[in-house]
């Protein structure tokens, strides 16, 4: 179990950090949260909203569940968010599915990745819902956030131009020979020096691509840390780099929403 530990990718490190920061605010915001049904053409699509109980147009975030699917650890962190300033939808690709099992988790993983087109057409309509929400949220500062699973699929909403205009990335799937002429979303990518399923001379070609691009596109590389370095339950936790990473996010997300 420990084993499997090591590669399991949430975000709860991270998050602890957030509601850390939260606790220490001198007035925590009060915060509402909903299950809603965000995508316009299928009802049965339903994520996690999260949002400040005031009416004044915020941040929008889109966040992206693991490979485990939208469980509570999504949604404690939807509602950190919110206790922040951030109007956080966390939405579902998996139809209601969850995992329990690594062997569960691939397989729903796998099953999204065979349907690309369904994945990409759940995301628009999530950045159609929080544009919808006039009042509550400013539609021109939208962004997506994801880990492992999730974050390769932020990489796809700023590389596809999917309506975000910032993407942080998590220890998510890229290739760095893809073609971002289309991209116009700022990244912030998180990646571990020795991370085994993602070589580090690739993350180094995609950071070298990216400053050929326009836009102040900023991906660090974590000494000495593996895959899921921001993960309490795993091998490869580092508390240094996992708080650095935190601070780096927040400082990205001042600066481009």
């Amino acid at each position: 179990m420990k084993l499997q530990k090591a590669f399991i990718c949430t975000a709860s490190v991270v998050f602890a950090i957030l509601f850390a920061a939260a606790a220490v605010h001198a007035q925590a915001m009060k915060i509402t949260t909903a299950d809603v049904a965000y995508d316009a053409d299928n009802a049965k699509v339903k994520g996690y909203l999260a949002k400040p109980a005031d009416k004044k147009a915020r941040p929008g975030l889109i966040l992206i569940h693991e490979w485990w699917g939208l469980n509570d650890n999504i949604r404690e962190n939807a509602r950190a968010f919110a206790e922040l300033g951030y109007v956080a939808l966390a939405v579902d690709l998996y139809d209601g599915e969850m995992a329990t099992t690594p062997d569960g988790a691939r397989k729903l993983a796998g099953s999204v990745r065979k349907n690309t087109d369904a994945a990409f057409a759940n995301l628009k309509q999530a950045v159609s819902y929080l544009s919808g929400l006039k009042g509550e949220v400013d539609p021109a500062r939208i962004a997506s956030v994801g880990w492992c699973f999730g974050g390769g699929w932020s990489y796809q909403m700023a590389k596809n131009d999917l309506g975000v205009k910032a993407s942080v990335i998590y220890y998510g799937r890229f290739n760095p020979a893809d073609d971002l002429s289309r991209m116009r979303a700022t990244i912030l990518g998180h990646f571990g020096e020795t991370d085994r399923g993602i070589k580090v001379d690739n993350v180094r070609e995609f950071q070298a691509k990216l400053k050929t691009l326009k836009g102040d596109h900023m991906v660090f590389i974590y000494p000495n840390a593996g895959h899921a370095f921001a993960n309490a339950d795993s091998r490869n936790y580092d508390k240094a780099a996992a708080e650095t990473a935190w601070k780096r996010t927040m400082e990205f997300f001042q600066k481009h929403l």
